[in-house]
């Protein structure tokens, strides 16, 4: 059934003629279709360029920042050679600035979990 639609739609006009009262004008986009287009392709081709440059930087920045940390020692960064920390005081900072571990939901309500024995 499709093959017969389309078959049918292209040979309908076999000439390429437009149907009666169109012009060609009315069909096409035109110059002002065609800058539109040409417009949006560029705005999208720039802000691709202006991502890969922002990028590119923030990574380059990062990788100077290890660096740097690395190389003062501060930081998440301060590691000696044997894998330890370079200050006993940052094992303490660390342990300090440490999320508290969660405990289940009911672990501080009693043996009920928090409910009355007695249900109606």
């Amino acid at each position: 059934m499709l093959t017969t639609v389309l078959l049918q739609a292209a040979t309908e006009n076999p000439a390429g003629d437009l149907k009666p009262g169109l012009e060609p004008s009315q069909v096409s986009p035109g110059i002002a279709g065609f800058i539109a287009t040409f417009f949006l392709v560029a705005v999208v081709i720039l802000l691709i360029i202006d991502f890969n440059r922002r990028n590119r930087r923030l990574r380059y920045r990062a990788q100077y920042a290890e660096q740097r940390a690395a190389e003062e020692g501060v930081g998440g960064y301060a590691h000696g050679r044997d894998g330890q920390v370079a200050s006993a005081d940052s094992d303490a900072d660390a342990a300090a600035r440490a999320p508290k571990p969660r405990t289940a939901p009911d672990a501080d309500r009693g043996e009920n979990g928090g409910r009355s024995a007695r249900r109606d």
